[in-house]
């Protein structure tokens, strides 16, 4: 019988795996709001060491994250960030954490990564949930060199202490619950996060060689950062996570030739460097219809997307009918329709497994992340979709 890894590798590299991988990205949130509630946390908690937690982006406020606790095989599915590096790739030194507001509705914040944050006193979990962003900490050229003297990727602070080359590398190479993964962000969630996206939008324009010495500077700063690891793990990466969201529903923020022009070869740059590594595949994370980029991606070494949202009309039929085995795909299954319930839930299930039963190449899952469902109704569709994961010989050795 395969482990979850080997599931989602076969996936990956378009072969036969024994039943289909589920995966997903269970939002701590909804965990909260389960634990209070539904689940016994005797049941949660991991009951042998843990993988690392370390995750840090640039200037995202990321919700806190609760350790040791397993939602994922709880329910029965993989954790679709799987196992990934141990690296800061926030600013150091982190700023002070100061709070600038206290009202009777909301809190605004200093955030340890620049921004300034609202955070919303109705939630029974504020630092959980996500903010509002009010302000960014660069503005422009002059605030850039300020903040750019916090993102040296040689810092020895951005590796943790127990950092051991033998003994990361063996966690990497036998962690068997799911994918093994870098994890960055990409050259447009790095300038969206650093000047919010209408100051990042416009500055395609009005100072174009900016965004261009933005994207120099990350690709330089991505590839130093990662080389100690890579160095050490690359051959036991299965894939990255690219973490890009420069789409909404109607399609990107940018058009192909602005994507041509400024991020492309720096793509392929950062990909040639990670193959080089050893890492097996690259994967880019974007929210929204990133259709009309789909060419430029792959050209640029990207080889599986993730999480192809249907409000978004992405559609992981005609994506695999128009690139074959260019792009494996993950998601497609309506949050919208799941969340639901019942009947309705059950089609759109039936839909992504018809899909998958079909094709090599894709394994559906919510197209995001699972923050607002019940426990009731997640369940109920984890119990529903587990049941349909084994599927028939004559189907699954059909070719893309």
């Amino acid at each position: 019988m395969m482990t979850p890894r080997e599931r989602f590798n076969a996936v990956m590299d378009f072969k036969k795996p024994d039943k289909l991988p589920w995966a997903e990205w269970i939002w701590v949130e909804a965990i909260l709001r389960w634990l209070g509630t539904d689940i016994d946390v005797s049941k949660l908690v991991r009951a042998k060491p843990g993988k690392p937690t370390y995750e840090y982006l640039v200037t995202v406020v990321k919700p806190l994250y609760i350790k040791d606790i397993d939602l994922h095989s709880y329910f029965g599915c993989i954790d679709i960030r799987g196992l990934c590096d141990p690296i800061d790739k926030g600013p150091i030194p982190r700023f002070p954490i100061r709070r600038l507001a206290d009202t009777e509705r909301y809190t605004e914040w200093r955030a340890d990564t620049g921004v300034v944050v609202r955070l919303s006193k109705k939630s029974p979990y504020t630092w959980y949930t996500m903010p509002m962003y009010l302000e960014w900490p660069v503005k422009d050229r002059r605030s850039w060199e300020e903040y750019k003297k916090r993102l040296d990727p040689h810092d020895i602070r951005r590796y943790p202490k127990d950092w051991d080359k033998a003994t990361y590398r063996e966690m990497f190479k036998n962690y068997s619950e799911g994918p093994t993964r870098i994890i960055f962000n990409g050259f447009f969630g790095f300038g969206a996060q650093l000047m919010g996206l209408e100051r990042f939008l416009t500055m395609f324009h009005k100072d174009p060689d900016f965004i261009h010495e933005l994207a120099c500077f990350w690709e330089f700063f991505t590839i130093e950062v990662f080389k100690p690891f890579l160095d050490a793990c690359g051959e036991y990466v299965d894939s990255t996570w690219w973490w890009e969201d420069m789409a909404e529903n109607h399609g990107p923020f940018i058009s192909p030739g602005i994507f041509e022009e400024f991020f492309l070869p720096h793509y392929k740059n950062v990909a040639k460097f990670f193959r080089q590594k050893g890492v097996k595949h690259i994967m880019v994370d974007s929210d929204g219809n990133i259709e009309p980029l789909l060419d430029l991606l792959i050209e640029a070494g990207i080889d599986c997307i993730w999480p192809l949202e249907v409000s978004a009309n992405m559609d992981a039929a005609r994506i695999r009918e128009k690139y074959g085995n260019k792009l494996a795909l993950f998601g497609n299954l309506d949050k919208r329709k799941l969340r639901l319930g019942g009947e309705t839930m059950k089609k759109e299930v039936d839909r992504g497994i018809a899909v998958a039963e079909e094709i090599r190449g894709y394994a559906p899952g919510c197209d995001h992340v699972i923050a607002d469902f019940t426990y009731t109704t997640f369940k109920e569709y984890a119990d529903y979709i587990k049941s349909k994961l084994s599927y028939g010989e004559s189907k699954l050795n059909k070719t893309p």
